[in-house]
């Protein structure tokens, strides 16, 4: 949902060895329901060209805009996980940081693909998003690297999950967090201090602290007045392994990102100051320093 024309996604995108590739990607979403479509795909706003082009519908003429690639309105969940996620979750377990965020206004689908459907706190049905498909995944190739490597190989992966809102940082997995801060270290750059960082073991465990925290995203929307719709989630993978060679033993360390951003409309229609505005895209950005990034 982030637009670019062939040459402006020529300069921003790169092989997926690069460390520092971004990658954008477009998911149509299909009419709302009562949108009636009596003539068929004229009364649509653009179509789909090819796997990575789209021509939008507008006036006087049409303009066509290319991508790394475009799914279409009858794309599963899970091919969009394997054409978004799945190179980003390999690329983690071989020690490089990646980010994967969702980009488009309010009711364009973002917490559909990042989730699964937004009524449900179940993350194990078929509609399920990126974010607990990418757990199975990570677990499934972290299982394959044990049996591999025997005892000289062992992970440990935590969690974290953060909203940001109007400036500030609260923890989802602590309900009774007053707001949390950003601290710079020589070593691990910019990171959130005080979050509460949970061990995983498996994927289903996985699913309970991200339901956990989805929960209490939406209790402070309810209570607190922290409307979703205007807030940044942010769920956090630390994989951690330590392999034994001989007498050397090797630390690596990598992060995943999984993120649902704010609407996109948000800053026009709420009057968002622009040093506000600035604020949010700092805080966005310590998780984008390093690593892959995919927009969709």
């Amino acid at each position: 949902m982030a637009p670019g024309t062939k040459g402006e996604r020529g300069r921003r995108t790169g092989s997926l060895t690069e460390g520092d590739a971004i990658k954008v990607y477009v998911r149509v979403r299909p009419p709302s329901e009562g949108a009636a479509l009596a003539d068929g795909d004229q009364d649509l706003c653009l179509s789909v060209l090819s796997s990575n082009a789209l021509r939008l519908h507008s006036k006087p003429e049409p303009k066509i805009f290319t991508f790394d690639h475009v799914a279409n309105i009858d794309t599963t969940q899970e091919a969009v996980f394997s054409s978004i996620a799945k190179n980003i979750v390999e690329s983690c377990m071989n020690g490089y940081n990646g980010t994967i965020f969702a980009y488009g206004q309010t009711g364009s689908g973002k917490t559909f693909t990042m989730m699964g459907p937004s009524d449900s706190d179940n993350f194990t049905h078929s509609l399920r998003g990126v974010i607990p498909r990418s757990f199975e995944y990570l677990f499934f190739l972290i299982e394959r690297e044990k049996e591999k490597a025997g005892t000289g190989k062992s992970f440990l992966c935590k969690c974290s999950f953060i909203e940001i809102y109007n400036e500030q940082i609260f923890d989802l997995l602590d309900s009774a967090s007053a707001g949390l801060f950003l601290r710079e270290h020589i070593k691990k750059g910019v990171f959130v201090v005080g979050a509460v960082e949970q061990v995983l073991t498996s994927a289903a465990e996985a699913y309970q602290v991200l339901t956990m925290g989805w929960r209490n995203r939406r209790v402070a929307s309810t209570s607190m007045n922290r409307e979703s719709s205007r807030s940044h989630a942010v769920f956090t993978i630390t994989v951690d392994s330590m392999e034994k060679n001989s007498e050397v033993v090797n630390i690596r360390s990598s992060q995943l990102n999984l993120v649902d951003l704010a609407g996109s409309e948000r800053q026009k229609d709420t009057h968002t100051e622009g040093v506000r505005l600035k604020v949010e895209v700092l805080l966005l950005f310590f998780f984008f320093e390093e690593g892959k990034r995919e927009i969709f």
